[in-house]
């Protein structure tokens, strides 16, 4: 089993990154989360480090794609009844929730569910204006900066990479070690967009809404593996349908060529304790079993208080 180790605010220091190296197979940074000047630093920063170490070991640069997030928001533990959402990228004032992708606004009708901070937030458009909508909150919760919002049924499609996006693209490919994904794919058409940016680098699709599950020969044709993604995912579909979303697309193994990956909660607890649940550790059995070529481990590793031990499970886990 090959292992992707998400980097971030818990894992910035050198050592911590060189431990973690010794049981990563790659590296992982979720672009929409950095500025253009932090993504330089930590490509910087990992470029030293494997210089130092004599060995380079890949690292997915996680593009947004079709996936959008708000823009600057001050958090809140609670929305107001009732919000605006403005073409833009920042906001001072919770009522006004910034959303920087004008597709947003175009795509959009009244009526429409909108999924917001991976469903803990439910909203209902009820009025529409030129670069604005007015929402009804249906489902509170907390928010704050760069969370992702789209449609629930009919996401918003993907046509071309945001300049957040492509700002990303062109600082990674100083660096001969990285490599792309891209978030929310639909049915493979997402590829030509991409490649005219990236080239041949290796290049990852992140099945995070359901219509993708009927489209992946086309897939696997057009990427160079796949990641099926259950936080997303399960925001679209729902908990309940999630298990068999992931139970369908284990079925469709024997039909694919290229590598697959689970993300989403795979040791979940270990972000906040520093061993896994016995469940989480039959999981693990069971996604081995079931022909997962690797895992994802997100929050484990990116804001977790426990990465270290993370790493020295997982490396324990699979030398036995």
């Amino acid at each position: 089993m090959k292992t992707v180790l998400t980097l971030g605010p818990a894992t910035e220091t050198k050592p911590l990154i060189t431990h973690l190296s010794q049981t990563a197979d790659r590296f992982r940074l979720n672009v929409a989360h950095l500025t253009a000047e932090g993504l330089k630093t930590w490509l910087e920063r990992l470029a030293e480090i494997f210089t130092e170490q004599g060995k380079a070991l890949p690292l997915v640069l996680d593009l947004q794609g079709a996936k959008m997030r708000i823009g600057n928001y001050p958090s809140c533990d609670d929305l107001p009844s009732e919000i605006r959402l403005v073409f833009g990228h920042s906001s001072n004032h919770i009522t006004q929730v910034p959303i920087p992708h004008q597709t947003f606004f175009q795509e959009l009708k009244i009526g429409d569910k909108l999924s917001l901070n991976d469903a803990r937030i439910q909203l209902e458009v009820i009025e529409i204006r030129d670069k604005s909508a007015t929402a009804n909150v249906i489902t509170n919760g907390e928010l704050s900066s760069y969370k992702g919002i789209n449609r629930v049924d009919h996401p918003v499609p993907f046509t071309q990479l945001s300049q957040h996006d492509q700002r990303a693209v062109e600082l990674g490919l100083r660096y001969p070690f990285v490599q792309f994904a891209c978030s929310f794919v639909l049915d493979g058409k997402e590829v030509t967009p991409i490649r005219q940016q990236i080239g041949d680098r290796y290049l990852i699709a992140k099945i995070e809404r359901p219509e993708a599950m009927g489209y992946l020969s086309q897939l696997d044709q057009g990427f160079d593996e796949l990641w099926f993604c259950r936080g997303d995912l399960g925001a679209q579909v729902g908990f309940k349908a999630l298990g068999q979303l992931q139970a369908a697309f284990i079925a469709q193994f024997p039909q694919l060529s290229r590598p697959k990956f689970l993300a989403g909660q795979v040791l979940e607890y270990m972000t906040h304790f520093p061993q896994p649940t016995r469940t989480e550790v039959v999981h693990l059995y069971d996604i081995q079993q079931a022909g997962f070529d690797g895992i994802v481990l997100s929050d484990e590793t990116a804001i977790g208080r426990y990465p270290a031990q993370v790493a020295d499970f997982l490396a324990h886990f699979y030398d036995q």
